[in-house]
């Protein structure tokens, strides 16, 4: 099924957070931003600098780490004489977790040339101001566009998706801009000096015309048309204020739902904004729902307003061609910064602070450098009630003339059993977050196979599930729950998407509980999909105890042409059945034991026919070679003969009992002599140490 992107991020739910330091017998972790006047990180702090008030008490510090990551971009490295494998897993998701920012591109609340600004300052900040290590989510409010990687090597995808972001917000005509901030103040609060202001201005652009009257006429006071004109001034506040509000909707949940999902990481986590402002509007209930989710978050906001210093008020426009009133023109003046004070106070009440003018890029430098160095401090609170309450944290710092940025407070627990979370909020919220959680160990890999209709390749999904840790329950001798699975798969370059909604209903006996405890449960699926690069996001849930995994996963769907090779299944078990025995399990694992036969099957697509036989005439063969150049086996290459069906296609194994451990590739070597093309593909993989 093939859904517009917005629909997942717009439509989605709104999501109720559990707080991410709960008091209690856990400790409370405060990560704070230490800074001299001129911005720069002050380094060398122990725990004896630091003070924690909590309610204004104060708590003993028994937790301090220093965390400092002063050289962002790491060095070059030597390329690796092994390529990487086609596998993704969340084991080690926490160890390899660094900084994490959340870029939201407002593209509701940007024109053409404010969008153009922000996506040169976040291409240098992508640049010069991130490192090896960062996780960064990029999404867009109005396309839902969104793209989370892993730097280095997904800082290429997200320029590529931040190319693709465009403002969308269409320059009003002189004639009949009215702002948002005006469009609210007249229609919501029917503020008589902005309707009366804004009145002139609309008949100064002739947007509302007057009818020609007698200059000598005695009925005409001035204000005959007064009440009209207000009127027509009226019902175009209504319009514009109606959309703003559509508009300041949608961005505020794309906001409150990142902040969500960020709620499961820890260290100093960032939401940028890159906007042309939002008013501050207290008839929109989301301004205070995004405050609260930043709080139980701990997610600092900070907002780019990429009207750099050329925001102007619609009644200052050159093309103007009025003369207004002295006093129009200071309310003018003004408009600006009516129209971003929304975006303003959210930065400012979630510890945050606002970039603007001209150099984004050095506000965006700054917030670089407050997530590289900070320090982390714990304590357990004195006030150990379970009451739900928000408690204020304060921090402060024995060396005089130093800023000091913390988060404000958290939520404490309720003391309620808490049931487990409801399975959309619960996987929507792995879905929104940048984080790979992992309470559900998951891998996964892709084998791209071959062509479909219409252009397409078939691309089989492998993801398997650690159901160790699942909460089972037995019944009749045979172990029950259900594995809910969420899979949505996202085509960078069209940002099209698919989605797929599944639940498995384990009923396992003990014979197959314990195979599925060792080569982990398979969640296979098979799409069509046009050539191109993909983000796969998949996301598993225990239905018993509500514990969820999440996995993100990128792969390349090449082109469907010449001569090419299906990505080889690599194997250590076949699949079970007598008419399957010689072919190979697919399987997202790519570690294996020194012993038995090591199995690989692939497939050939795009041979040319001998015009003798009328057949392919295609030899192939296969080498492992070792991360020092050695190889373990070569086979040379012998004919490949077509199965009935025509299909070009080998299975074979090779016994690595006892080969040394470290890391190895297959290489399957294709030539069609026929046509005079050599076609390659190469598998990674890594053999383990054996267990005594």
């Amino acid at each position: 099924m093939r859904i517009a992107l917005a629909a997942v991020l717009l439509a989605a739910p709104v999501l109720a957070q559990t707080p991410s330091f709960p008091a209690g017998t856990e400790l409370v972790t405060v990560d704070a931003v230490v800074q001299d006047k001129d911005g720069q990180p002050i380094l060398g702090l122990t725990a004896a600098d630091f003070t924690v008030l909590e309610g204004g008490v104060a708590q003993e510090i028994v937790a301090f780490e220093a965390v400092d990551r002063p050289g962002l971009q790491a060095a070059a490295k030597a390329a690796a004489p092994l390529g990487e494998p086609r596998t993704s897993s969340n084991v080690d998701a926490a160890a390899r977790a660094a900084r994490s920012f959340v870029i939201v591109f407002d593209e509701r609340h940007l024109d053409v040339a404010e969008a153009a600004r922000g996506r040169k300052a976040l291409k240098q900040f992508l640049e010069g101001s991130t490192g090896d290590g960062d996780r960064v989510t990029l999404a867009g409010t109005q396309t839902g566009a969104t793209w989370t990687a892993r730097l280095p090597e997904g800082r290429t995808a997200l320029l590529q998706i931040l190319d693709k972001l465009q403002g969308r917000r269409a320059g009003d005509l002189v004639r009949d801009a009215i702002s948002d901030y005006e469009a609210m103040r007249i229609d919501r609060e029917t503020d008589w000096i902005v309707i009366d202001r804004v009145t002139r201005r609309l008949v100064a652009t002739n947007y509302i015309r007057r009818d020609a009257v007698l200059p000598r006429d005695p009925n005409n006071d001035g204000t005959s048309n007064l009440e009209s004109e207000r009127g027509m001034t009226r019902a175009r506040a209504a319009q514009v204020y109606a959309k703003a509000t559509l508009d300041n909707e949608a961005t505020l949940s794309v906001i409150e739902r990142a902040m969500g999902g960020l709620a499961a990481g820890r260290g100093r986590k960032s939401l940028i904004l890159v906007s042309g402002g939002l008013i501050q509007d207290s008839h929109i209930a989301a301004f205070r729902r995004v405050v609260t989710a930043a709080r139980r978050a701990n997610v600092a906001l900070y907002f780019v307003d990429a009207r750099g210093l050329s925001a102007a008020s619609s009644g200052l426009q050159a093309d103007n061609g009025t003369t207004l009133e002295f006093n129009d023109l200071g309310a003018g003046l003004a408009e600006a910064r009516n129209d971003s004070e929304g975006s303003d106070g959210l930065a400012m009440d979630t510890g945050g602070f606002t970039v603007r003018d001209n150099d984004l890029l050095g506000g965006l430098q700054r917030i670089g450098r407050e997530s590289a160095s900070y320090y982390l401090l714990g304590y357990k609170p004195t006030d150990a009630r379970a009451d739900g309450r928000f408690r204020k944290i304060e921090v402060k710092v024995t060396r005089p003339g130093v800023r000091v940025g913390a988060r404000r407070g958290y939520y404490a627990p309720d003391g309620a059993a808490k049931a487990p979370e409801p399975r959309d909020a619960a996987i929507q919220r792995a879905l929104d977050s940048p984080f790979e959680l992992p309470d559900v160990p998951l891998r996964a890999t892709t084998h791209v196979l071959g062509p479909v209709a219409a252009g397409k390749r078939s691309v089989a999904i492998t993801a398997e599930a650690d159901v160790r840790g699942f909460a089972f329950r037995n019944e009749g001798g045979a172990a029950r729950d259900t594995l809910e699975l969420m899979l949505v798969v996202t085509n960078r370059d069209s940002a099209e998407f698919f989605r797929f909604d599944q639940q498995f209903e384990m009923n396992l006996k003990p014979e197959t509980r314990a195979r599925y405890e060792q080569n982990w449960f398979p969640i296979p699926r098979t799409l069509e999909l046009v050539p191109g690069p993909y983000q796969a996001r998949i996301i598993v849930r225990d239905k018993n105890d509500g514990r969820v995994g999440s996995l993100t996963h990128d792969f390349d769907v090449p082109d469907a042409a010449g001569l090419r090779l299906s990505t080889p299944i690599l194997s250590d078990r076949l699949r079970e059945g007598a008419a399957e025995a010689r072919v190979p399990e697919p399987t997202a694992r790519r570690e294996f034991a020194p012993r038995g036969v090591l199995h690989c099957r692939f497939e050939v697509y795009g041979a040319a026919k001998d015009p003798k036989t009328g057949a392919p005439n295609v030899t192939a063969g296969f080498s492992i070679r070792r991360s020092d150049g050695r190889f373990l086996t070569a086979v040379a290459e012998t004919p490949l003969r077509p199965a009935a069906d025509g299909s070009l296609s080998r299975t074979f194994g090779t016994g690595i009992e006892g080969a040394p451990p470290g890391r190895y590739e297959m290489i399957v070597l294709v030539t069609d002599l026929a046509a005079g093309q050599v076609a390659e593909i190469r598998e990674p993989f890594t053999i383990v140490a054996a267990v005594p």
